[in-house]
């Protein structure tokens, strides 16, 4: 990032686009070196990801809604991964959501009324963090497919403040609810698209 006259300017050279098979195994590696159970305590308050996913994983998370990457200087510097709930039938948090969902009043009805996108897991690379790129990838997914959509969701362990933060600062969503789950607290975060 570069300061020009006070305000802070993204890092221009950063691409976002649609995940592309050639870019699996960058995002596999940069899953990879955020992923809770591997990095060290200390770390975790940089952030993390919690699921390990693999190639098939994110295959079906882009023919579902879409992985979204920033591509800066050629190489994958982060994605995003979104999708219906639909997708994780069977996943016993995810159903805990949907469930949630149901009473959860967001601006007048229930959320599970709306026409919901997930959001998440967003990783970006150690090296490109503070770069903008967490609000340019999210962008670039409401620019491309916001108007699918009505309100984006996600959810965040309280364990992971950095990533919390911004949720909150840089997109502006919303804590909606705060839930436990196998002994971790979540918030479950929202906002109209």
């Amino acid at each position: 990032m570069s300061e020009t006259n006070g305000a802070i300017e993204a890092n221009m050279s950063v691409n976002c686009r649609r995940m592309r098979d050639s870019d699996i195994e960058q995002i596999i590696a940069i899953q990879n070196e955020s992923l809770l159970g591997k990095v060290a305590d200390a770390e975790l308050k940089d952030g993390f990801v919690q699921g390990e996913f693999t190639e098939a994983d994110f295959k079906n998370f882009d023919r579902d809604v879409a992985v979204m990457v920033a591509e800066d200087e050629g190489k994958v510097a982060g994605y995003l991964c979104t999708s219906h709930l639909e997708l994780h039938q069977g996943k016993e948090l995810l159903k805990l959501i949907e469930k949630r969902a149901e009473s959860i009043i967001f601006e007048g009805k229930p959320l599970s009324q709306y026409k919901l996108v997930m959001t998440g897991p967003i990783c970006i690379s150690k090296t490109q963090r503070g770069k903008g790129i967490f609000e340019s990838i999210y962008n670039s997914f409401f620019e491309t497919f916001g108007t699918d959509y009505e309100v984006a969701i996600c959810f965040v362990d309280d364990a992971n403040p950095r990533s919390l933060a911004a949720h909150i600062n840089k997109l502006h969503m919303r804590v909606v609810d705060e839930f436990e789950f196998k002994e971790r607290n979540y918030n479950l975060l929202a906002r109209k698209i």
